[in-house]
């Protein structure tokens, strides 16, 4: 796309949104109130027009520091879901996510089938032995400066188990992070 077209892009957007009464838009884009009247007055031929001239009347540049922490959140963005992602398949429980992560039930069964998984556990867990509890906790206590969730499952894994079974023996402290 040519400078003059995007220039001209922004023009259309711009008249359109001044017709649809959101000034604050067009004056968010650089114009002027005085550029904004002469907007209102622009005919049909007149936009034809100026869609053939090859001026560009804007100059579009690119924030370096915006764009470099616009894709800092991107790539956390990524991890936070890939972290939930691994959760879920280990079998965080829905309490658990939703205290992590602010997780709804609807989303986090939108979760499970997304990453196809079927069924739901109903019912009291199984009794945990009392040496994986033992297991359990010391991993836990190891992890006490790791991250909640990476605390979580790292623990699941250290311990050989799922990460419903840490959450079920270690919920009271996961308020501590």
């Amino acid at each position: 796309m040519s400078a003059s077209e995007v220039s001209f892009s922004i023009l259309r957007y711009a008249v359109q949104k001044l017709h649809d009464g959101d000034m604050n838009a067009v004056l968010d884009l650089g114009f002027e109130v005085d550029e904004l009247r002469a907007m209102e007055g622009l005919t049909l031929r007149d936009l034809q027009y100026l869609s053939r001239v090859t001026v560009p009347f804007l100059r579009v540049q690119v924030d370096h520091d915006v764009y470099r922490a616009m894709l800092t959140r991107v790539r956390d963005e990524a991890q936070t879901e890939a972290m939930q992602d691994t959760l879920i398949l280990q079998g965080a429980p829905r309490q658990l996510m939703q205290t992590l992560y602010g997780m709804t039930p609807q989303q986090y069964s939108n979760r499970r089938r997304l990453l196809r998984l079927t069924g739901q556990n109903t019912g009291r867990p199984p009794r945990i032995p009392e040496e994986l509890e033992h297991t359990i906790w010391r991993h836990w206590s190891a992890l006490q400066d790791a991250e909640p969730a990476r605390r979580y499952l790292e623990t699941a894994q250290r311990s050989q188990t799922s990460v419903a079974n840490v959450w079920q023996i270690v919920k009271p402290d996961s308020v501590e992070g």
